[in-house]
């Protein structure tokens, strides 16, 4: 399988943060002002797929399979951050990708997450084969 995933690919992932980022846990009113760390995880999804998408054959696509973020420092809802991914490595069909994290004070985030380029046809029967009496069928 070809793709035109190389080493030094750069993604810097842009966004002024919302409520919709903000924590949102019972009895922590205060805490809804900051960004949370499952927020910023989803980010770092969003951006990798975007970033690695379009340079695979339409059949495969990539998964994480792992992730290691530090969460470093507190950033207030509203403020606009950037999330930068950089291929570090690409080995067979693994990808692995340094992540770091800025708002307008400094660094707030740091981490790797790997991801491994699968055929989606494959990944879907491999799923439904662990689930044989589902009724979604594929």
């Amino acid at each position: 399988m070809e793709h035109r995933i190389e080493p030094g690919l750069v993604k810097d992932y842009r966004k002024i943060t919302g409520p919709a980022d903000g924590t949102d846990l019972p009895g922590s009113l205060e805490l809804s002002y900051l960004v949370s760390t499952p927020a910023v995880v989803n980010m770092v999804i969003e951006a990798s797929t975007e970033m690695l998408e379009d340079l695979l054959p339409s059949d495969y696509t990539t998964v994480g399979t792992h992730i290691e973020l530090s969460h470093e420092n507190p950033t207030l809802v509203g403020e606009p951050i950037n999330i930068r991914l950089k291929v570090a490595e690409v080995e067979n069909n693994k990808v692995f990708i340094e992540i770091e994290g800025y708002d307008s004070q400094g660094r707030f985030l740091k981490g790797k997450y790997e991801r491994h380029i699968v055929n989606k046809s494959r990944l879907m029967q491999h799923a439904y084969g662990r689930f044989p009496d589902s009724t979604s069928g594929y």
